[in-house]
Order: structure tokens, then sequence, then C-alpha cells
């Protein structure tokens, strides 16, 4: 070998390991866990919300020694929060833990300066929150199917209680309403307790409402549950029906708690966050929040859950389009 060519082989050799040696420190920094993760949750402080981010951040420290923080950001229907994580630094340090509402409904009912699909990339389902329907005691019904034949004898005379307009049990009553070829009126409320507490009082027939503020009431038998969205029945409720086994799968209505990150995020980082989104969503500590809370495990991670969020989206957008439903 020449001295030419060897000089020429060494300059080589050290651009090389200096082109990886670069390429090593960037995917340092851009990897994700390792460092300060900040959860950006588009709600009030001391929610569901709160509860998985909490329990996340704790694994995710146990693991990794990642710092989480927890960043309330809420406001017209959780698209403050979720606009300011699309237009965040897209370096994986920052996520929007939120129902998927804020994707999947709200901008179908109002213009966003985010678009839900393309600023936004879905990680993981972490947690479903049922929407259970229940009967208030004045109801002469006992069943799902009770319920149906008693609307149909007294078309626009049954009403249901839902905790606001534009949300999953707004959606998924419209949506029952057409299928199923009944008409019950909706009674907006602002927020899940105050429904309750008219349903209790005997304002309104039914409850369409999260499950989990409903469970006492239930136990002290002044609330029926007929009939459970979600995926799977609801562990306090062995023979409450989900609506799947009722015949109407395409009622899936539920609070689906889901990761997203900024679009921008290299692809990398975003498999190295589905994959240890995964992991944690199977540790047990985990898990034994999402029973303590009456919640169940996330519909999906990665490509799957994307495209059940692609199909949320058009499917909230017909119902919403169908039944002429506003929330201004």
């Amino acid at each position: 070998m020449t001295r030419t060519t060897a000089l020429t082989t060494f300059i080589r050799f050290t651009a090389a390991a200096a082109l990886a040696a670069m390429a090593g420190i960037a995917h340092a920094e851009s990897a994700w866990p390792g460092k300060t993760l900040t959860l950006v949750v588009p709600y009030t402080a001391g929610g569901t919300n709160d509860t998985l981010g909490r329990t996340l951040g704790d694994i995710f420290r146990q693991a990794h020694g990642t710092a989480t923080i927890i960043e309330n950001k809420p406001g017209a229907g959780g698209s403050v929060g979720a606009e300011a994580v699309a237009r965040v630094k897209p370096d994986g340090a920052t996520l929007l833990l939120a129902s998927t509402s804020p994707v999947t409904i709200f901008p179908n009912l109002v213009k966003t300066s985010y678009d839900p699909l393309k600023d936004l990339v879905p990680i993981a389902s972490v947690a479903v929150g049922p929407v259970g329907i229940l009967a208030t005691k004045s109801l002469p019904v006992n069943t799902f199917a009770e319920l149906v034949d008693y609307a149909k004898q007294h078309p626009g005379k049954v009403t249901f209680g839902i905790p606001g307009l534009g949300s999953v049990a707004h959606l998924g009553m419209a949506a029952l309403n057409k299928q199923v070829g009944i008409n019950m009126l909706q009674v907006p409320y602002r927020g899940g307790s105050q429904a309750v507490s008219d349903g209790l009082g005997g304002q309104v027939d039914l409850l369409v409402v999260n499950t989990d503020i409903v469970l006492p009431h239930v136990a002290a038998g002044t609330l029926k549950p007929l009939a459970v969205m979600a995926p799977q029945r609801l562990a306090p409720w062995p023979d409450v029906p989900t609506m799947t086994e009722l015949n109407l799968p395409d009622i899936r209505y539920f609070s689906n708690f889901a990761l997203f990150a900024p679009a921008g995020v290299p692809p990398q980082v975003i498999q190295t966050m589905r994959d240890e989104v995964a992991t944690t969503l199977a540790n047990p500590q985990y898990q034994q929040m999402l029973e303590k809370y009456s919640m169940q495990p996330g519909t999906g991670v990665g490509e799957a859950f994307a495209e059940q969020v692609r199909a949320d989206h058009a499917n909230n957008q017909r119902i919403i389009r169908e039944n002429k439903i506003q929330v201004q």
C-alpha cells in the first residue's frame, strides 16, 4: 500500500467513524425514554387522565429513570391541549394524553387550527373508560330489550342525561336511536356528575355516563344498568351485556384514553415509544391501577391503533352529519 493510499484510507475511516459517532449522538438526543417527558392533559387537574399519567410516569421512572411532568391545558373540548402538542418541537419529549375525542370527535364539530389526522401521531390506547346506559328507578324497564320496546311504544317521551354535547355518550345515543329505530331525547349537562344528580332526582329517565361515577348508585340499587358501551363487560356488573353482545357492534362509544405524539417525530422514536408503552401496559402495577378504577385495557398499540383512530374519525363524522349534531 502506498503512502497516498494509506492516507486516503485513514481519512475515509476517520470520516466514517465521525459520522457514526454523530449519528449515535443524534439518536441518543432524540431517543425516548430516558429524558424528561411532558404529558399534556387537555382537561382540568384531578381527572382520569391524571391518574393514568401518574401511573405511566411511575413505571417509566422505575424502568428508565424518566422524569414525567403532567401539564394540564384544558379548554374547547380538549382541543387547546391537542393544539399545543401539535405545535410543539417534535423531539418525543412531549406527548398528548387524552381521550380520543380531541382527535376523532371535536374536529368534526368545529374548525380547529390543527389537522387531527396529520398533526398528531397515535402511539397507543392506554385505557378504556366504559360508558353505561342506566335506567332510573322510575323507568319501568330492567333490560336493554325492554328499554327498546318501551321507547318504541313511547316515541319522544324517554329522556336520557349525557355529560355534554359532543361527548361520546351524545354520539353513541344518536347512533343508537338511528340504528334501532327509536326516538329518545337527550338532555345535555355540564359533566357527568350533574347528570347523575338529576337522574337520581327523577329529572331524566336514563343516564348515559362513564361507569366509574355510578358504581356506588348501582350497588345501592338506585340505578339499573342495562348495557355497557365498552369492548368487554364491566367486572362489577358481570350480568350486564356489551353492545356487541346485543348485536349492535357499531355502537362503540366509550372513553378511549390514548397517547399521541406531534407529527415530525422521527419514525424510530415513534416505534421506541410504541414498544415501551406496550411493555408498560403489561406491567402488573398498571393493570392493578386499571382494575382499581374499573377501567379496561386499551384497544391497541401502534399502527393497529392508528387505524382505529382513522376509522373512528370517519365514523364520527358520518354520525355528526347524519344527525346534524352541533355544539354551538
